[in-house]
């Protein structure tokens, strides 16, 4: 099972920053450093511009059903390929999406956990 665990805190820049220290001293000390998967959203809004309500729909789409491109993708989901092309761009950069070498398009994801702090 992949999971993602996506984080939205107002420090999540020093959060992230903390992580990779960490990992590179762990690094240099020759400890393998601790698999970390997480995606930092500053807020909440941030987290929302990205994994829009459409992006969603995709998400669960391919993970059930994966497609041969985004021009199939687009048909499947009756949305324009322009649009579908920009999600798939989108959440290919978060690692939400895998394209395959022959253009398959994939949801490796099974679990999205997520939390939210609330600054004092």
């Amino acid at each position: 099972m992949i999971e993602r665990d996506i984080r939205v805190d107002t420090d999540a820049l020093d959060q992230a920053a903390a992580e990779v220290a960490a990992a590179w001293k762990a690094a240099e000390a020759g400890h393998p450093a601790a698999a970390t998967d997480r995606l930092y959203f500053a807020s909440w809004e941030a987290l929302c511009a990205v994994l829009t309500p459409k992006r969603y729909e995709l998400l669960r789409h391919l993970r059930r059903a994966p497609a041969d491109g985004i021009r199939a993708l687009a048909r499947d989901l009756g949305r324009d390929v322009k649009r579908v092309h920009e999600d798939v761009t989108a959440l290919e950069e978060l690692g939400l999406i895998e394209r395959g070498a022959d253009g398959r398009l994939t949801m490796p994801v099974d679990e999205i956990a997520s939390s939210i702090r609330f600054a004092a």
